[in-house]
């Protein structure tokens, strides 16, 4: 049986929907730095890993929020994320890649009319590659790990 098809056995609208939504879910918890939030993302045993750090893996969801508190609150980031895809391996876990593209700045910088603020000079292009399972509460996270591959 073909990866393809193996997807496809398992393949259910409202799970890929669900998974989609923990990929946006994350992205607007952290940019909007509600770091609580990411509660309903992850499971309890995560684990995350950074794109600027691939190789530090944060185990458990207790120390990937105390990760995400440490960050300065003044740090404005916008995250984009595109090519979303999501491939199930049975009906309670399911693999996922995702393109991510981070601008970031300061509060502290002057805002332009119209414009808002200037981002920061180096814009990061990465990647996720996520595990997803379904528990008790619905889909979760267990496995995030992001890398960087290009910057401006």
């Amino acid at each position: 049986m073909s990866q393809i098809d193996t997807a496809c056995r398992y393949f259910s609208a409202p799970d890929e929907y669900a998974c989609r939504l923990l990929v946006e879910e994350f992205t607007d918890a952290i940019d909007a730095q509600q770091y609580e939030r990411l509660r309903a993302v992850f499971t309890e045993d995560a684990v995350y890993a950074r794109p600027i750090a691939p190789d530090t893996l944060l185990q458990g969801l207790a120390a990937i929020l105390a990760a995400f508190a440490t960050r300065p609150a003044s740090r404005i980031t916008c995250h984009l994320v595109t090519n979303v895809s999501i491939r199930f391996d049975s009906a309670d876990s399911a693999r996922g890649r995702c393109g991510i593209v981070l601008y970031s700045s300061d509060s502290g910088m002057p805002e332009s009319a119209g414009k808002g603020r200037k981002a920061h000079g180096t814009q990061l292009i990465g990647e996720y590659a996520d595990r997803f399972v379904r528990t008790a509460n619905g889909w979760r996270i267990a496995e995030r790990r992001g890398r960087v591959l290009l910057h401006t």
